[in-house]
C-alpha cells in the first residue's frame, strides 16, 4: 500500500473500480459546500528543469516570509531538489534551487516536506539514493559568511536492513535536537520502522540511529508513511498505511518508558467501514488534547477526517470525503493543519469534479455541539494551474499555501506549482 513511482511521477492514486453502489455517508459533518469567495493564485510554476518537478510535501516558512520545499523530480541530477521561494519587488516570487540531488550517495526522490531548526538548517528524507539505494536523512545548512552555497550533509543512510528503508515522511525534532521519523519498508519485520536520530555527542561528527519500533505486519500494522507526532504528554503517535487487524492500517502510540524504550499500542484499527481506511498521513494534536488525522480511502471509501483521544477512545469521523463511484482512495495523503480558531485545513489527493484534488476547510461546531462544517475552498482541474495536491496546507497570516504535484500524462506535462489561497 505504499506510494509507487507511478504515484510520484504520474500523480495517480490507486483507483479500484467497484461494481457495487457505494453510499457516501456524511455522519458527523455537513456536506462540503463550494467557496465562491476564496481567491486562488499560483505563486510559482515548476518547469522540470533545474528548478525541479513534482513538489509533494508542501512548503514551510521562515521569519522573513521565504518558503522552502522539495521536489520528487527534476533538477540537474534528475533526482529532485530543495528549493526556496522569496518575494521580490512587486508581486513576483523568485525560485532558488538550494540543492539538487544526484541520486547517488546524497539521496534522491525526496517525497516529504522539510523541517527547519532555529539555526536555519533544513532537514528531510529521500525515498531512494544513498550508498545502499534505500534513502537517506539529510541536513542542508545555510551558507557561511562570505559564501553563497548551502551545504548538504547525509545524517543517515538506510541500509534496507534492520535500520529501515525508503522513508516517505517529514521529520520532527524534540527539544534536545533528536529527529524522529518512519521508514515505509525494512526493519526486522520488513514492513517499516519508527526511528530516532540523535545528534553527535561530545563534539563527535556521527549521528546515531535507534530503531524505536519494528512493525511486523500483524495486528500492529505496517508501512508507516506519515510524519510522527510528539504529543504534549511526551509520547509518540503515528499511523500505518497497511496491515493491522483488518489489513487497512492503524493509529498507534509509542509510550516513553525511559531511555530509548517505548511501549507500543494500537489506538484504532481501521475496518474500512464508516471509520475509514488506509491512513497515509501523520497526525496533529489540537489544544483540546485530541489527535486529528485523515485516511486516504482505498477499496470502499474516498477518505475521512477523524479525531480521537490519546487513549484511543472517543473515535469520531468529522467528515467523509464525497468522492465519485469507482474512484476510491483519492482522499488526503498529507497531515492536516489547524489555525488558532481550531479550524482544520487539508487537501484531497485526487478528489473533486476532475479527480484532480481539492483544498478543504473544516470548522468546529459552536460550543462543541453539533457537526463540523466542511467547505471546499478550491477544486483543481487537469491543467497547468495545478493538480494532485499531495500537500500539507500551510496557514500563514490568514492565507493558505501548498503545492500541487502535477503530472505527466495524456492531458499534458505539468510539473507542479506552489499555490496561495485567500479564504
Amino acid at each position: 500500500m505504499s506510494p509507487t513511482l507511478s504515484d510520484v511521477f504520474l500523480g495517480r492514486s490507486q483507483r479500484r473500480l467497484s461494481g457495487l453502489a457505494l453510499a457516501v455517508c456524511l455522519l458527523g459533518a455537513a456536506y462540503a459546500q463550494p467557496a465562491l469567495a476564496a481567491k486562488t493564485s499560483t505563486i510559482y510554476s515548476f518547469t522540470a528543469g533545474a528548478d525541479g518537478a513534482f513538489p509533494r510535501g508542501g512548503v514551510i516558512t521562515d521569519d522573513q516570509g521565504n518558503f522552502y520545499g522539495a521536489t520528487a523530480g527534476g533538477g540537474t541530477g534528475s533526482s529532485g531538489v530543495v528549493y526556496q521561494l522569496s518575494k521580490a519587488k512587486g508581486s513576483a516570487w523568485v525560485q532558488t534551487t538550494l540543492y539538487a540531488f544526484t541520486g547517488g550517495d546524497d539521496g534522491g526522490l525526496p517525497q516529504a516536506g522539510l523541517l527547519r531548526d532555529g539555526q536555519g538548517n533544513l532537514y528531510g528524507t529521500t525515498y531512494q539514493g544513498g550508498s545502499a539505494g534505500n534513502g537517506v536523512v539529510y541536513q542542508l545548512s545555510p551558507p557561511k559568511q562570505g559564501e553563497t552555497a548551502w551545504t548538504q550533509k547525509v545524517l543517515w543512510t538506510f541500509s534496507g536492513g534492520n535500520d529501515g528503508s525508503q522513508p516517505t515522511c517529514a521529520l520532527i525534532m524534540d527539544a534536545a535536537g533528536n529527529l524522529y521519523g518512519t521508514t515505509n519498508w525494512g526493519g526486522t519485520g520488513v514492513v517499516g520502522t519508527v526511528f530516532k536520530l540523535s545528534p553527535p555527542a561530545d563534539g563527535g561528527k556521527r549521528w546515531t540511529q535507534t530503531v524505536l519500533y519494528n512493525f511486523t505486519g500483524n495486528n500492529d500494522g505496517g508501512q508507516p508513511s506519515g510524519q510522527m507526532l510528539l504529543g504534549s504528554d511526551g509520547n509518540l503517535y503515528g499511523t500505518t498505511a497497511g496491515y493491522g487487524q483488518f489489513n487497512l492500517g492503524n493509529v498507534f502510540k509509542l509510550s516513553a518508558t525511559g531511555g530509548d524504550h517505548w511501549d507500543f499500542s494500537v489506538l484504532h484499527a481501521f475496518s474500512g467501514d464508516s471509520d475509514g481506511e488506509v491512513p497515509r498521513a501523520g497526525l496533529i494534536q489540537g489544544p483540546d488534547g485530541r489527535i486529528y488525522g485523515v485516511t486516504a480511502g482505498f477499496a470502499r471509501s474516498f477518505g475521512t477526517v477523524f479525531a480521537l483521544d490519546t487513549s484511543g477512545s472517543n473515535y469520531q469521523v468529522l467528515w467523509h470525503v464525497a468522492g465519485q463511484q469507482g474512484f476510491e482512495g483519492n482522499g488526503p495523503w498529507q497531515e492536516l493543519s489547524m489555525d488558532d480558531s481550531g479550524t482544520l485545513y487539508g487537501a484531497t489527493y485526487a478528489d473533486g469534479e476532475s479527480n484532480a484534488g481539492e483544498i478543504f476547510q473544516l470548522k468546529p461546531p459552536k460550543n462543541g455541539q453539533g457537526s463540523w462544517t466542511a467547505k471546499v475552498l478550491h477544486t483543481f482541474q487537469l491543467d497547468a494551474n495545478g493538480e494532485f495536491p499531495m500537500t500539507k496546507v500551510l496557514v500563514q497570516k490568514g492565507k493558505l499555501y501548498g503545492t500541487a504535484m502535477g503530472t505527466a500524462g495524456q492531458n499534458g506535462f505539468w510539473p507542479g506549482i506552489v499555490w496561495r489561497i485567500k479564504p
